[in-house]
Order: C-alpha cells, then structure tokens, then sequence
C-alpha cells in the first residue's frame, strides 16, 4: 500500500533536514510543498504503528513533524478547532486565576481535566466557582493578554479562502471566544457563558455547558450542514475534552498535545507551527494566506 508522508520542519533549520529525512526513509523523491519548509514524499510502501514512531522520532532530531497516511491529501470542507492552548498559547482561566491569586488551586485543576484525570463538565464547574465575585470587566480587561498560537490566523484564513468553513468551539469562556472569533476570523464560535448579576459573577454556568460531547455535536452537525461526510473535516485540539471530536474527523491534529492524545491524533505538531496543518491537506506555500 502507498504512503503519503508529508514532513514539516522549521524554515531555520534548511534544506539539508529534509535530505536527512529521506536517507532515512530511503528516498530522495520528494515534492516541496514549501521549500525548506515542507516536503511531500510519496513511498511505495506502508508503515506500521512502530515504524511511524521510529521514523516520527528520528525526524524530531531533525526538527521536523511527520503526517503519514494511506489516503490521498485533500484540502478539508470544514475546520473545527479548540481554543485554548490550541489556537491560543494560554489557559485563559490559568491566567484569571493568576491575577486572582487563586492560580495554583485552578491551574491543578484545568491540568487534571485535560489529562484526562478528571471529568471537564465538573472541572470547569469547580473553576467557575472560584470565580465567584469577580468583576465582569476584568474579564474583559484579561483579553489584552490573548496570544495566538504561531500560523493560527494563516490556518484559518487559508481554510477559509480554499471555501472551508470554519468554527471555534471551546470549554472556555465566550468573552474570549469571541475576541480569538473576530481575530481569526472564524465563521461561528460555540463557548461558555458565565452567568452575571449585577457586574459580577456568580460562580455558576449559563446552561447548556459545552463539554466534550458539544465539540463532537458541533463538528458532526456542521458536516451535515455542509454536506458532507466527518471524513471531509479537519479538527484540532490539545487535551481529553477534544477526544470525541477528533476521532471522528478525517484528520485529527493537535499542537503540543497532551500525552493523552499521542495515539488518538493523526498528525502532533511539536516542532512546526499550525500552517502544519495545512501541508498535511496537501497545501502548497501559494496557497496559505500571507495573513501572520
């Protein structure tokens, strides 16, 4: 069976990693996708489970990613996408908590439920309610301090100007959501509400709660809309509460993804930015959005 095998690597790093690479691989038949930056090698062979980790870890030391698969590239119908830590760099409530003085109780926490430790619906209860109080507007006042994850806005633009479509769908809260939403330039943004009385919140969640099961409604209903199959949609995330969607997706892709998903993602990316993602669609560098 034929192999795609699609390696990504930092610009810095130069041409001779990917030849590298391919003496590894035992070809030095490869298409640039981008050059110096990604490499598609099409090989006459398959890969087995411990093959792939070999090979994956070989190419770290070269400080390239590897997206192998059996199936042809194509660009993806629908991108649905976790925010944090995924889009953006940081926990959102992590950096609350902090400001607070609550950052160690709640970090320990948020760690526990994207690990898989505990259950997130009741993890990002208990958060919220340590909340309890808090002005509205730092909230507010908190989204000064966003940091887009590298190649985000690119990966999102670049889907968008191939005529996928879209969406933003996360644990966290929506005052967020909605800032990353206009910054990126999603089409749709599915988060949580805090609930607010009088300027201040109440520790509690404005129902329904977006959990694991929302992020995995939300791709499949999308796909219908579309019409099209999960197997057309490209989902990306970093812990536990991503595992449903992702397994449904046709490609499944996260960025320093927790040890959790090493073997539910088809593609980790470590040493890449998230343009990554879209070399695994088979894009090729005129076709990502110069948008940083």
């Amino acid at each position: 069976m034929n192999s795609n095998l699609v390696a990504i690597g930092c610009p810095s790093r130069g041409v001779s990693s990917f030849n590298d690479l391919g003496t590894a691989i035992g070809s030095q038949d490869f298409q640039w996708l981008s050059v110096g930056q990604a490499a598609l090698f099409q090989l006459e062979r398959s890969f087995d489970t411990a093959s792939v980790r070999s090979l994956t870890e070989h190419a770290a030391t070269l400080g390239i990613d590897l997206f192998i698969t059996h199936k042809p590239l194509e660009k993806k119908k629908l991108l649905v996408a976790d925010m944090e830590a995924t889009i953006i760099l940081d926990e959102m409530l992590d950096l609350l908590a902090e400001e607070l003085g609550l950052g160690e109780a709640v970090a320990n926490i948020t760690s526990l439920a994207m690990n898989g430790r505990i259950d997130f619906t009741r993890s990002l209860a208990a958060r919220t309610a340590l909340f309890a109080g808090t002005p509205e507007n730092r909230l507010l006042r908190l989204c000064d301090r966003i940091r887009f994850t590298p190649g985000a806005k690119c990966l999102v633009s670049s889907m968008k100007k191939a005529g996928a479509r879209t969406v933003l769908v996360t644990g966290g809260y929506d005052v967020f959501a909605q800032r990353v939403k206009e910054a990126c330039g999603f089409d749709e943004v599915i988060a949580n509400k805090p609930a607010v009385q009088d300027g201040l919140l109440t520790g509690h969640l404005v129902p329904p709660v977006c959990s694991a099961g929302t992020k995995r409604e939300v791709l499949e209903r999308a796909c219908r809309d579309l019409g099209v199959s999960p197997e057309h949609a490209c989902a990306i995330g970093d812990g536990a509460n991503d595992i449903d969607m992702l397994k449904v997706a046709g490609l499944s892709a996260s960025y320093n993804g927790k040890p959790v998903l090493r073997d539910v993602v088809d593609f980790n990316v470590v040493h890449s930015d998230l343009t990554a993602v879209l070399f695994a669609q088979g894009y090729r560098a005129s076709d990502i959005s110069a948008q940083a």
